[in-house]
């Protein structure tokens, strides 16, 4: 085993980092604080302070050597060491090139060029590989912005004048960047700009001599190590060339390393050292090369503020500064709980061959990963019911997977549909945020749809997920194919994401089509599209991507997901346009072995619902949680559902604690045997009014629209419902009913406890069984990272052993 010690860079850094550490090494803090005149330990628990360069890139230095000082006293030397950015100043004293007060004062330096720098900025992209990046930019003529960090894949900075990133921006949205963001930094860092500030740097660095790494060092400009006589060159060129800190990774794989320490604060480095462990073959005894001498390489490529890579389970035996290593865990078996957090650690095992091993990285279809910029092809979303909001999704997309927000729990903010009335409303702030980190929000078809899409389209959210049981309607094709464009070639482009929820064939052809000419028409005569845009849309499907899922409707002819996917897939494989229209499985993965069925049959991504709606992140009353945490196939029955109606589909509930299945069940019959209230037998009437609506249907209720989207929004009010009909409506009762147990509180407490509805579709009982006996038995480990971890981890492990399970399919 061979291992590398990694020092991060700026981005990294947190308020009072090292604080354990001042105290064991008073003698070198002492030493810091007489260069920098000011105390380490003071700046490092000022926040403030922090955001200074000229005092961070110091202080993270600092720490960073106490750091080492505190492993090395552990552990034996590495056999390589690299450092991001700022850390390679880091590196080269750790490894014996230069003392810690001449590395601190060359820190130092180089902050307060950087600080004296101005004019330009820099952008962290996630889900566009850098050849797609250098291609669009060529396109854009984009060519005075260079390319900063080569981190990974699909993670990639960008620097140049301000004013061209926060130009380009947008353009990287529109072609399918999962994530853009700007840094909080006036410099072009690592680019052409920086030569000034490089020859400024070089006269300060040819007064020091640098001695011969003891551990060899790998370079961010050459990826390849130091030699004692070119570090200070290559210091200088590290201030205007970019960092290659990809190639350094595969240089350290094809040397055989295989774990990775991150000496400092965070975990960045051991992040990309796991994506690096997946997607970068290990080489064989034939072709492993020999430890090659220090080369030289070339050709741009951060500032050491690495963007934070999305959290994931730790792979190919990453480890922490703690030293603590990870064991692969035998599929179906409890995983060895981690020491500190309690929640079982999955890593991947052990790669074979030049082709790489399966792993949870390279489950599903890598261009779905790449177009919504996730490292797991997972979904996080909900049942509809409010339960994930802003919160949940932002713990998703932190953890590298895709999120939906149901459009209830982003609220409130004042809305009205285009004839003054109340609409279900949302954030400004929110749907914001979903723009800038790349989540989406739930669409359903109805007659608010118009205003829903127009909040979306002004807040420029790039993903919907669609549920229209009856195909797609003219809101929604509005919305896909808003700012469609033609791209190279003449190439129809879509720059929004619709992933269509389906249930059957019939309905999937219709998401699987370009919108019927008429409706382009009509769209095209009101104003909704350009004409442009409409000619774009007779080309691409509605849907980007379809999510299978099994809904009520399909017991009554026994099919379900699992029998779906593969004539879905089938159909997504004859659709026009020309990107793929990826298929994943909706609500019911729950186990590894689920999972490694549902890849093994085509699935391109998973999406969890009711998984996530028991999240620590969840906008869900604790003792809701913990009833989804418990729940198991006995708890849940089927109840009927408010959409369909009259066609008696119902959907999957939880039964503990609560009344609604039976009283839902009870006014549905009524439902259909009696249009008109009025026409109940009185004894029913008075139950129904005194046990079960609490009040007379006379008084103000939701039953019409207006009052309806009111009180979904907790907004309820005296003033009277008008109903078409003389008569009170059967159905309104019903709907009155349904909507008034599935509110909510801001908190997530429901406001009828005793009959408060609970949806609960079949992966969380299934995953509630499978982890019994393991540290996720706990509802407060069940963020959605771990949980995908968990799974896609062990489904991998089970394709690759090839291990016969229960839920393989047989003839």
């Amino acid at each position: 085993m061979s291992v590398v010690w990694a020092f991060p860079g700026q981005g990294s850094q947190r308020k009072n980092m090292g604080a354990d550490l001042f105290d064991r090494y008073p003698g070198i803090l002492a030493r810091a604080d007489a260069v920098l005149g000011r105390s380490v330990r003071e700046l490092s628990a000022d926040q403030a302070a922090l955001r200074d360069t000229r005092v961070l890139q110091p202080v993270l230095y600092t720490i960073s050597a106490l750091t080492y000082l505190d492993l090395a006293a552990r552990q034996p030397q590495p056999d390589f060491m690299i450092g991001h950015s700022l850390g390679e100043y880091s590196a080269l004293y750790a490894s014996g090139a230069l003392d810690f007060e001449t590395g601190l004062r060359l820190v130092v330096a180089r902050a307060e060029i950087m600080g004296r720098t101005t004019g330009g900025g820099m952008l962290a992209v996630v889900g566009l590989d850098v050849d797609r990046l250098r291609e669009i930019m060529r396109r854009e003529g984009a060519d005075d912005i260079d390319v900063a960090n080569h981190n990974s894949p699909v993670q990639t900075v960008l620097s140049g004048p301000e004013e061209s990133i926060r130009a380009l921006a947008p353009v990287l949205r529109r072609e399918g960047a999962g994530k853009c963001v700007l840094l909080h930094i006036s410099v072009a860092a690592h680019s052409r700009y920086m030569a000034g500030a490089a020859e400024q740097l070089g006269a300060v660095l040819d007064t020091v001599t640098f001695r011969e790494p003891r551990v060899p060092v790998v370079s961010n400009v050459t990826a390849r190590p130091h030699r004692a006589d070119a570090i200070a060159a290559g210091l200088r060129e590290h201030m205007c060339r970019g960092v290659r800190w990809w190639e350094s990774l595969a240089y350290l794989i094809d040397h055989r390393v295989t774990d990775l320490v991150e000496v400092g604060p965070g975990q960045v480095l051991t992040k990309l050292w796991a994506v690096a462990r997946t997607e970068l073959p290990a080489p064989t005894e034939a072709d492993a090369p020999e430890r090659a001498e220090p080369g030289e390489g070339s050709g741009p490529v951060e500032y050491g503020a690495a963007p934070a890579a999305a959290s994931q389970p730790e792979a190919g035996g990453a480890v922490t500064a703690a030293g603590r290593g990870t064991a692969p865990m035998a599929a179906g078996e409890a995983a060895p709980a981690d020491v500190d957090s309690g929640v079982p650690v999955t890593p991947s095992p052990e790669r074979s061959g030049r082709a790489g091993r399966l792993s949870a990285q390279r489950l599903g279809a890598g261009r779905f990963r790449e177009r919504y910029g996730l490292t797991l092809a997972w979904v996080a979303s909900g049942t509809g019911d409010g339960a994930v909001g802003a919160r949940a999704c932002r713990a998703a997309r932190e953890s590298g997977l895709l999120a939906f927000a149901d459009w209830v729990a982003l609220g409130p903010r004042s809305s009205t549909t285009r004839d003054g009335t109340p609409i279900p409303a949302v954030s400004g702030a929110d749907l914001e945020e979903a723009a800038h980190q790349g989540w989406g929000v739930g669409l359903r078809a109805g007659p608010d749809a118009d205003e829903r899409v127009d909040l979306l389209l002004a807040h420029d959210v790039r993903h919907v997920e669609a549920d229209h049981p009856h195909g797609p309607d003219a809101a929604l094709v509005r919305y896909r194919f808003s700012g469609a464009r033609r791209g190279r070639g003449g190439t129809p482009v879509a720059v929004r994401h619709v992933l269509a929820r389906v249930t059957g064939l019939e309905q999937a052809a219709a998401f699987l089509c370009p919108p019927s000419p008429a409706l382009l028409d009509q769209l095209v005569l009101t104003r909704a599209l350009s004409a442009s845009e409409a000619d774009v849309a007779r080309e691409l499907p509605v849907a980007s991507d379809l999510a299978v899922e099994s809904p009520a409707g399909w017991r009554s002819d026994g099919a379900d997901a699992y029998q779906l996917l593969p004539s879905v897939a089938a159909l997504a494989a004859r659709c026009p346009g020309p990107e793929p229209v990826h298929v994943g499985l909706r609500g019911v993965v729950g186990t590894p072995e689920q999972a490694a069925t549902a890849f093994a049959l085509g699935a391109s991504f998973l999406v969890a619902t009711s998984l996530t709606a028991c999240a620590p992140a969840a906008r869900l009353a604790e003792g809701l949680k913990r009833t989804l945490a418990r729940a198991t196939d006995d708890d849940v029955t089927w109840a009927p559902a408010e959409r369909h109606r009259a066609l008696g589909v119902p959907t999957r509930v939880v039964r503990r604690g609560t009344l609604f299945p039976a009283r839902a069940g009870l006014l549905h019959r009524l439902l259909r045997e009696h249009r008109y209230f009025a026409d109940v037998p009185e004894h029913r009437r008075r139950h129904v009014e005194e046990e079960i609506l609490g009040a007379p249907v006379t008084e103000p209720g939701p039953y019409d629209g207006a009052y309806a989207r009111e009180a979904m929004n907790g907004r309820t009010t005296s003033t009277s419902w008008s109903c078409r009909d003389s008569k009170v409506r059967t159905a309104d009762v019903f709907r009155r009913y349904l909507r008034e147990t599935a509110r909510r509180t801001a908190a997530g407490d429901p406001v009828r406890p005793l009959d408060h509805q609970l949806p609960c579709d079949p992966e969380l009982t299934h995953f509630n069984r499978a982890a019994a006996e393991t540290g996720l038995a706990d509802r407060a480990a069940r963020d959605s990272g771990t949980i995908a971890g968990q799974l896609l981890t062990n489904a991998a492990e089970l394709l690759a052993a090839r291990v016969p399970s229960r839920a393989e399919t047989r003839p």
